[in-house]
């Protein structure tokens, strides 16, 4: 059962079918604010500020395309309701937690080829230090709207820091082989 009773943020639109172009672009910013889909063009964004400007602003270009949007506040009328969106929250998380988990997973396969591989050499500490700040950056971008605290975050946290770990480790190697030639 939820702890509170939330107050959400509504996004209801309808687009014209063509282009499709403006439809994935609506589509793709809902989904960068961490808003869920809960019904055929229904999105929700807990209440805030910030949420009433991403709607406003996508209001905007919507009627643009020739489309009509509403954003509205409310709050689900039982717990049963309420527990149904938080628990769309947190599979919305978990699921990009769990991209970034095997991005990590990569990255550890990638590590240990260039190590068995003996390819120590600064390009590819540099290549894997890029990797890994795109996959430090991801991250934060999933921890700013989890709200709901997805569980996979945590794992992915951990992940992360093995993947540090790693570079650090992978980067020393070279570093020693390198100070030897």
């Amino acid at each position: 059962m939820p702890d509170k009773q939330h107050t959400w943020a509504l996004f209801i639109y309808n687009l014209p079918s063509s282009p499709s172009r403006t439809r994935v672009y609506v589509w793709r910013q809902l989904k960068k604010a961490g808003a869920i889909n809960y019904q055929q063009s229904v999105w929700i964004l807990p209440d805030s500020e910030e949420a009433y400007a991403i709607f406003t602003n996508l209001g905007k270009e919507i009627a643009a395309a020739g489309g009509t949007s509403s954003v509205l506040k409310g709050s689900a009328p039982n717990e049963e309701e309420e527990k149904r969106i938080i628990d769309e929250f947190i599979k919305a998380r978990n699921e990009e937690y769990e991209e970034v988990i095997e991005r990590c997973e990569d990255y550890f396969r990638e590590i240990e080829k260039e190590t068995r591989n003996q390819n120590f050499n600064f390009a590819e500490v540099e290549e894997n230090e890029v990797e890994l700040t795109k996959l430090q950056k991801w991250f934060e971008m999933i921890k700013k709207r989890d709200f709901v605290g997805a569980k996979q975050g945590e794992t992915a946290r951990e992940m992360l820091k093995k993947c540090e770990t790693l570079l650090q480790e992978f980067s020393d190697k070279v570093y020693l082989i390198e100070q030897k030639n």
